[in-house]
């Protein structure tokens, strides 16, 4: 394991914590004027129920287009005040409980209700040599920039009012961060979680009919038996991948990679895509499970997609693990993050003795 004081500095994003609320609030201003245009009748709005999708489609599409527009004008403008006021420092007491609640809840909400399906099999379906895209993936994608510029501004904030250092999070009485210390078994267990799902779709792949009918198994022609092998190649690499998180070679390339042999891997190269797989597999572990029960318990006609009760479970039961999935591989990310962090170079915390003489 390297020294922290060889790792990234978390000083190195110059004056964000100070213009990360600004950026907050103009994205809540302007996502808050789309949908008010939206509110009004105007063309494209984005959270339309799919029926190429049917009860995999994002949650936010089973409002009305009215009520959902409404909704998010109505959290854009609380966001713009939330904004103003958490840029003024100090507030009242019951606004330090209040501001970061809004955020984080903000946050939330446009990372798991926001993202459907799609988001996920656009990630995978890269391997296949194929890319596809939509404005409800764009729109997507623009809710978790919203999403991430909430939550750091929430970050910031709860830094500033604890009097700790808002770039690092660190204050004059800081201990090691607990996830760090967990960080071993966060990760291993994140890189289980996806094998199910692997073992499935090989099955899949190779007519083994786990879980699901035989029958069932006979509509499946060569290109779907190509796209469950590559789907589920995917997952199991990405297990693997997600081992480096503690392994030297997440920290320096191995000897046998061309070019940047021995290099330190950049934190952020390893943090922002193990952040979006985390996010994209939550949200879809989220639809899943919602179909999963809506199916199951019957509480709604067979749509397009003609999920049979009778095999629900070995169609999508696999999936279930994807929110346990994306939670662990999300703090297992954070975990990687803090422990590789530097030294700050505003407060001046987080130095080894030797890096201090």
């Amino acid at each position: 394991m390297e020294a922290n004081t060889h790792s990234i500095n978390p000083g190195s994003l110059p004056r964000w914590p100070g213009l990360i609320a600004s950026l907050a609030g103009l994205w809540s201003l302007l996502y808050g004027a789309a949908h008010l245009y939206w509110l009004f009748g105007g063309d494209g709005y984005p959270f339309k129920h799919q029926a190429n999708l049917g009860l995999f489609s994002a949650m936010i599409t089973y409002l009305p287009r009215e009520l959902g527009a409404a909704l998010f004008v109505g959290l854009c403008l609380l966001g713009i005040f939330a904004s103003i006021a958490m840029q003024q420092g100090r507030s009242k007491s019951i606004l330090r409980r209040l501001l970061p609640l809004y955020a984080w809840g903000m946050a939330a909400a446009l990372l798991l209700f926001v993202p459907d399906i799609d988001l996920i099999s656009t990630m995978a379906y890269v391997f296949r040599g194929e890319f596809g895209w939509s404005w409800p993936l764009t729109n997507q994608v623009i809710c978790i920039i919203g999403a991430f510029c909430w939550g750091f501004t929430a970050l910031a904030y709860q830094r500033r009012t604890r009097q700790a250092c808002e770039y690092c999070g660190r204050s004059s009485e800081s201990q090691e961060f607990i996830l760090v210390r967990w960080g071993s078994l966060l990760t291993y267990l994140a890189a289980l979680a996806p094998l199910p799902y692997t073992i499935f779709r090989w099955g899949q792949a190779f007519g083994i009919p786990i879980g699901a009918n035989p029958t069932y198994m006979q509509q499946f022609n060569t290109q779907f038996s190509l796209t469950a092998l590559v789907f589920g190649a995917v997952c199991a690499g990405g297990g693997l991948l997600t081992l480096g998180l503690i392994q030297p070679w997440g920290e320096r390339f191995p000897r046998w990679f061309p070019f940047i042999r021995g290099k330190r891997v950049p934190i952020l190269l390893a943090v922002i895509p193990a952040s979006l797989v985390a996010i994209a597999a939550t949200a879809a572990g989220l639809i899943f499970t919602f179909s999963f029960c809506v199916v199951t318990l019957h509480l709604s006609p067979p749509d397009v997609i003609q999920l049979d009760p009778n095999i629900i479970l070995g169609t999508i039961g696999p999936m279930l693990l994807w929110i346990p999935w994306g939670i662990l591989l999300g703090l297992a990310t954070i975990a990687y993050y803090y422990r590789r962090r530097g030294p700050c170079i505003h407060c001046g915390r987080g130095a080894t003795p030797k890096a201090i003489a």
